[in-house]
Formats: C-alpha cells, sequence, structure tokens
C-alpha cells in the first residue's frame, strides 16, 4: 500500500467498496428466492368440501289448508276372495253340555247305526263318534280340544278299533312353530285346523255366525289327515226351508277316484248337522242321518 500514491489509495478503496455492495445486495437477492422443488415430486394440493350448510329458516305466516282428500294407494292388497269366507272373530257351538245324539248309519248299502257323544263346557270338549252295521263294528272316531272364541281348537284325534289305537294325531298349538304330529312326521299346523270329527261342529258354528247365508257362499275349513294339512272348501248349494245343503268335491286325480262330502245343516238347531254322506265317483260310501 505504501508504493500507491494518496490518490491511488482513494481510487482502490472506492473500487472496494463498491464490490462489497455489489455482493451484498446479490447475496440478499438470492436470500428472497424460494427455495427449490424437485421435478419427480409434483405438488398435490387437497381440497376440503364443506357440506352445505340448510338455509336459515325464515319467519313466514301460518298457511291454513283444508284436509286433502284421501287418494287411493297405488299398489292396492288384493281382496281376499269374495266366494270363501273367513272364519268369523266369534263362533257359537251347536253343542253343549253333555248328551248324546243318534244317527241312522249307512255303509256299502247296508243299514247300521251310529252315536255322537259330547262333552262340551268349561273351555273343553270332548267328542266320539262310535258307528256299527249288523256284526261289523268301525272304527272309532275320538276327538278333544279347547274351545276358544272361533270354535273347536283340536289338541287329540285317535282313531281306535276293538280297543286298540289305529292313528293318533297330536296338535301342539303352544310351539315356537304350532305343528301337526302324526306318528314320528310334522307338518305346519294352520290357524283354526280341525281334524276328521270335528269339523262337523266348526262348519256349524261358522255357518251359524253367517249374516246373510245364501246360496254360492263357501266355507273354508282347514283339516288335519295322515299326510298334513289341507284346505276343505264346502259350498252352499241347496236350501230346503230352515236346512241347507253345504259340498265338498275333489275332482278325480291320479289314481284316485273323485270324492265328495256333503252334509245338511239345521238352521233351527244352531246348523247342527243332520245329514252327512260321503260318496266316491257319485257311488254312496256311507250316509249318517240324525234320527228326530
Amino acid at each position: 500500500m505504501a508504493a500507491f500514491s494518496p490518490q491511488d489509495r482513494v481510487a482502490l478503496a472506492t473500487a472496494v467498496a463498491g464490490a462489497l455492495v455489489l455482493h451484498a445486495a446479490a447475496i440478499g437477492a438470492l436470500s428472497q428466492r424460494p427455495p427449490p422443488q424437485a421435478i419427480d415430486a409434483p405438488v398435490v394440493t387437497t381440497r376440503v368440501i364443506e357440506a352445505p350448510r340448510p338455509p336459515k329458516p325464515e319467519a313466514v305466516a301460518p298457511v291454513v289448508t283444508p284436509p286433502a282428500t284421501p287418494r287411493t294407494p297405488s299398489r292396492p292388497r288384493p281382496a281376499p276372495d269374495p266366494e270363501t269366507r273367513p272364519v268369523p272373530a266369534l263362533l257359537a257351538l251347536p253343542l253343549r253340555g253333555d248328551g248324546a245324539l243318534a244317527y241312522a248309519f249307512v255303509i256299502d248299502g247296508q243299514p247300521g247305526e251310529a252315536a255322537l257323544n259330547f262333552h262340551i263346557g268349561n273351555g273343553r270338549y270332548d267328542i266320539t263318534l262310535e258307528r256299527r252295521s249288523g256284526d261289523r263294528e268301525l272304527p272309532v272316531w275320538h276327538s278333544e280340544g279347547r274351545v276358544g272364541p272361533q270354535g273347536l281348537q283340536p289338541e287329540l284325534h285317535r282313531v281306535s278299533r276293538q280297543g286298540r289305537e289305529r292313528e293318533l294325531q297330536i296338535f301342539d298349538r303352544d310351539a315356537a312353530r304350532p305343528v301337526l304330529l302324526v306318528g314320528a312326521r310334522a307338518f305346519p299346523l294352520s290357524a283354526g285346523t280341525q281334524d276328521r270329527l270335528s269339523w262337523w261342529l266348526q262348519v256349524a258354528a261358522m255357518m251359524a255366525a253367517e249374516p246373510a247365508p245364501c246360496i254360492g257362499q263357501r266355507l273354508r275349513v282347514p283339516v288335519a289327515g295322515p299326510t298334513g294339512v289341507n284346505d276343505w272348501d264346502f259350498e252352499v248349494i241347496a236350501r230346503d226351508g230352515g236346512r241347507w245343503l253345504l259340498r265338498r268335491d275333489l275332482a278325480r286325480g291320479a289314481g284316485r277316484p273323485a270324492l265328495q262330502w256333503s252334509v245338511w245343516l239345521d238352521g233351527q238347531r244352531g246348523f247342527l248337522a243332520v245329514d252327512l254322506r260321503f260318496s266316491l265317483d257319485d257311488d254312496e260310501q256311507w250316509a249318517l242321518r240324525l234320527l228326530e
């Protein structure tokens, strides 16, 4: 620095100061730039979409409108078969207390006799049918169970001959799913199911509950048999004074003849069955007629 003249030293100092100022400015500019980003890591922007807020309720004056006229549903429920009547809510049986009814009995053209013994009271019933033709003793039918608002509720149906049980049906109505027990087999049990003896009184009670019985009506009774429960449809086909003729027809099937049940109900006796007949292919097999 001693070799420089005073003027040279002033010039050199000025140049160094200017360089320092420029250097400081460059460093400041670099510090303001954003940091570098990697090319293979693009920036992903995430947006949170808020659910729309419900509009604030506005105070409006209440509008009074007349009640709307009821409209017919677009899919109305199908109406029940008008010809088949459901079981009424309250049934009255044609028999009460203890007693016996005597019938004239004919089987295969041979005359005989029959008796229907009954005990009906205190919410229970017990009925037994005994038939005889000459020396021929027919199986005895027995039915017992409860009596409720909808008539008879069989619990047991027994068929016996010469003191030996030939057939037994148990109606388990108290199970979670009511069933009919026939031996080791179980079948679904419909509401109102009757056995092959109790239906006599059940049909009478159903007919008595009709406000205006007429020809063409049908009464449906589920009836239990050895192979399960089947609906028996009885059609009202004739009237003679206070008596009404109901008939059930079962068309001929594969290897089976046509079956027919006919029963006359006496309206003056609570529609008690006073005449019953069973036929195969229009050939009468047996008949019962109440003795006056």
